[in-house]
């Protein structure tokens, strides 16, 4: 009997030796190869719903870290931003983001993936602010329904801290005073907390993200601090306002959404390449160029010089299937001879920008 057990016991310790060497192995190999913890996210765009049950009207925040230079960019999203479903049907932000649906919709429409959503109560976004009131600047007057009574904010103005998030959720007679009110009040809340001493504001900010919803809150704390680190950059979503058969609505502006959005997002990828090119002399003309070329599906490598400064006028090489993206350029710069490109890839175009097109111009 007391063979059988050692036996027993042997056998079992051989099995967990195995396993351990298994796993050991595999985590060695894992460490040598680099396939150990995934690798810190350089560039995301994280969706921050505001509000929870019970305080009004939600809100929400899209907020762009830039790969680039670690810099982030937050944007309003206006209840009454529409947005057209995958089927073709026009809804509200809104309404999405009460059913929970708006980042599918917001994906569609800004052409990149959402890789992080939270949820923060308006409580807790309360918190960021230390003192018994918030300054909060308004561009224009607007109204709000507040306790049930419209009221007008316009100027400079203070809002008791524990109000905050009622007028975060506030309706008004159309959309515009609503997002104009959530614009201003997410730049004040950032701007207060951003007086405070490092070491409070990051207690305050682990706090404020711990409390929220979502996973890798850790991406949500880096927003918060960068964006309380100067100066917030917040404003509305790129978008127009328009009334139509007597509703007000914003309407997506989808130039200024790629250019300054979509092709930030990490993985942007774009079937055209526009290559520029100074062939005029004149100094930083290139860049210009490309500033105004950003509302394009495409590519926009680094610009350089053509093989002279001596270009008259500017030419526009296309490949074989670029064609069109070449009138597009040609449109857009209001200069240049479309011509094809012998030797180019199918789908380059090469942007030789010439004396007749000058940075004035691009102004």
């Amino acid at each position: 009997m007391v063979q059988r057990r050692q036996v027993v016991f042997l056998v079992a310790l051989a099995v967990f030796v195995a396993f351990a060497a298994v796993a050991g192995a595999g985590r060695l190999a894992g460490w040598i190869l680099g396939e150990g913890e995934p690798q810190p996210r350089a560039g995301y765009l994280a969706l921050i719903s505001l509000g929870q049950a019970g305080e009004g009207q939600p809100g929400a925040v899209l907020a762009l870290r830039d790969a680039d230079d670690g810099s982030v960019s937050l944007y309003t999203v206006p209840r009454v931003l529409l947005l057209e479903r995958e089927g073709g049907e026009y809804v509200l932000a809104g309404d999405m983001l009460a059913a929970g649906e708006l980042a599918d919709d917001l994906e569609r429409l800004l052409g990149a993936r959402i890789d992080l959503q939270y949820t923060l109560a308006y409580a807790d976004l309360e918190r960021l602010v230390t003192s018994a009131k918030l300054w909060v600047k308004l561009e224009h007057p607007v109204q709000l329904e507040v306790g049930g009574v419209l009221q007008e904010y316009k100027g400079r103005f203070a809002v008791p801290r524990e109000q905050i998030g009622e007028l975060l959720a506030a309706t008004g007679e159309d959309g515009a005073d609503e997002a104009a009110m959530q614009e201003a009040l997410v730049r004040a809340v950032l701007a207060a907390a951003a007086l405070q001493p490092e070491a409070e504001r990051s207690r305050l900010i682990t706090s404020v993200a711990g409390a929220a919803r979502g996973s890798e809150r850790r991406y949500l704390r880096q927003v918060l601090t960068t964006a309380t680190a100067g100066d917030p950059d917040v404003e509305r979503l790129p978008s127009i306002g328009r009334t139509a058969l007597g509703q007000f609505v914003y309407r997506p502006d989808r130039e200024r959404i790629m250019a300054e959005i979509t092709r930030r997002a990490p993985g942007f990828s774009a079937p055209f390449t526009v290559l520029v090119r100074n062939g005029s002399g004149e100094l930083g003309i290139g860049e210009l160029v490309v500033e105004r070329l950003a509302t394009l599906d495409v590519e926009l490598p680094e610009t350089g010089n053509a093989d002279s400064f001596d270009y008259r006028k500017t030419q526009i090489l296309a490949g074989a299937e670029a064609l069109q993206v070449a009138g597009e350029v040609r449109a857009i710069l209001g200069r240049g001879v479309v011509l094809e490109g012998d030797g180019l890839g199918p789908t380059t175009v090469v942007v030789i920008v010439g004396k007749d097109l000058t940075a004035k111009d691009l102004q």
